[in-house]
């Protein structure tokens, strides 16, 4: 069975140099709606959204669904501090200079729910409403 790509791949750099991997889905209306950026959970990668991207799209609004740096087919950061909602939130926004979006709707799953949390008060000129699964504002300990 031949998959039936729906997306555009597209590669972007981060601001410290990182190869990094998204999915871009174009609208029905190419770009006259919000786009929605899409960011997965910690062990999961832009494949996630591969069922729901396809639907916002057909419904007008560009999706861009990311791999974050050591996901999927982004590059690994030899640093190990720079895997944190910061930095990643920081990736999302050289994402949107890249694709030329200035505003968008965030979809968060998980760890994607805290990058943007964490954008959203980095950023807040970015975020035009957010919608979160499966995070909540603290992490218990346990």
């Amino acid at each position: 069975m031949t998959e039936t790509r729906t997306y555009a791949e597209r590669r972007f750099t981060s601001e410290d140099g990182l190869d990094l991997y998204a999915r871009d889905y174009t609208g029905a209306d190419g770009q006259a709606r919000l786009p929605v950026i899409a960011i997965h959970g910690l062990t999961r990668n832009s494949r996630d959204f591969e069922d729901v991207a396809p639907a916002i799209a057909a419904a007008g609004r560009r999706v861009l669904a990311l791999d974050v740096r050591g996901r999927g087919r982004s590059a690994y950061d030899p640093n190990p501090t720079n895997y944190n909602p910061a930095v990643y939130a920081g990736d999302v926004a050289s994402l949107m200079a890249e694709a030329g979006v200035a505003r968008a709707i965030f979809l968060g799953t998980s760890m994607g729910g805290l990058i943007t949390m964490t954008l959203a008060t980095m950023r807040p000129d970015l975020n035009a409403g957010a919608i979160l699964n499966d995070i909540g504002p603290e992490i218990a300990t346990e």
